[in-house]
């Protein structure tokens, strides 16, 4: 399969730790002076940018905000990064894809969440996990037969099966708050760690590696990288491109089910509302992190950047007095810019 794809001129890079804009750009001589300058320069911002605004941002923190740099923030942040974190590195399939982005997960974490604590109350732990990770296939399954067999636009199917689930999860639960046990298993994830790493924080960065992996490594991930870079020419090539969306759609939910896990452990709680924003939060880090949200380009450890930038953001805000409110059009501004950077580099490559 991957030989017809190559001599179907769909070109995923062979880099193993992200994508490279030129590769799916048309074959033009180089740009030179100033406007080779600025090709270059955009280029390098939507795609290597996120290392050094990480390294700046988290810098700049430690110098001038105070309480920033203390053990107790650095592992709170990462703590409350996890589930997000989690979430955006399987939502971050999706987005390659050139599927633009799966709504649905606001739904799928507060459900995993919920199902987590609500039925191992009554029942076991393996019985919840096991009807989570049902209802997560249900997900991917749904969206991406929808999308990708019935070519509907995602954005519309995603947000209809997230007002569904709400609706059928606020049903079922008549909107209660669950508890889970004290000294349960579930809260005990939720407060251990491993040296000055909370086990969330850890469960996020193996989970970020193997993603990596299956992108980068594997048939599937060459051919969604393939697939958000030209999907007709995929298709000539012979590949099934609606397994490639339902396989997207089903990574995504199985993020969102781990993201509502790790989130109901870290609170011990659940209820239906606790997901709300989750969406667009991993949106921004997804875009943040130099993931194309057009498709074809992208990396899940660019993913992760992404999330501690996100995070940290977020924390010196906290931190500084700023209420929710600037702190929502913070995150909006900085995926307009993420998104505008990104459309600069591919408009100035392509020319």
């Amino acid at each position: 399969m991957n030989d017809n794809l190559t001599k179907a001129t769909v070109a995923p890079q062979a880099d193993t730790t992200s994508t490279d804009l030129t590769s799916t750009a048309p074959s033009v001589a180089p740009a030179t002076g100033i406007e080779g300058r600025n090709v270059n320069a955009l280029e390098w911002l939507a795609d290597r940018g996120i290392f050094v605004f990480t390294t700046v941002l988290i810098l700049l923190a430690a110098v001038l905000v105070d309480g920033f740099a203390s053990l107790d923030n650095i592992t709170d942040v990462f703590t409350r990064a996890a589930p997000i974190g989690i979430v955006a590195v399987g939502m971050t399939f999706v987005v390659i894809s050139a599927n633009y982005l799966d709504l649905s997960v606001v739904a799928q974490v507060a459900t995993a969440a919920v199902v987590l604590i609500g039925v191992s109350n009554e029942t076991n732990i393996p019985v919840a996990m096991g009807l989570a990770l049902l209802i997560a296939l249900i997900y991917g399954l749904v969206n991406g037969v929808a999308v990708g067999v019935f070519k509907a636009n995602a954005v519309i199917v995603t947000l209809s099966t997230t007002f569904i689930g709400l609706g059928l999860l606020r049903w079922a639960s008549g909107g209660s708050i669950y508890f889970g046990p004290e000294d349960g298993p579930i809260r005990s994830f939720g407060t251990t760690e491993i040296g000055p790493f909370p086990l969330s924080m850890i469960a996020l960065v193996v989970i970020a590696f193997a993603l990596n992996f299956v992108l980068h490594r594997t048939t599937f991930g060459f051919m969604v990288k393939s697939f958000g870079s030209n999907p007709q020419a995929t298709r000539l090539a012979g590949v099934n491109t609606a397994w490639i969306v339902i396989g997207a759609f089903t990574l995504s939910g199985l993020g969102a089910m781990i993201g509502g896990f790790v989130l109901a452990a870290f609170s011990n709680t659940a209820v239906s509302a606790m997901s709300d924003g989750f969406d667009f939060e991993a949106l921004a880090a997804i875009i943040v992190g130099g993931t194309s949200v057009f498709g074809g380009r992208g990396s899940v450890l660019r993913t992760l950047l992404g999330v501690v930038f996100v995070s940290v953001l977020t924390n010196i805000m906290v931190l500084s007095g700023l209420g929710f409110g600037f702190q929502q059009m913070a995150i909006g501004a900085l995926i307009v810019l993420a998104v505008s950077i990104d459309a600069l580099a591919r408009k100035a490559v392509s020319s």
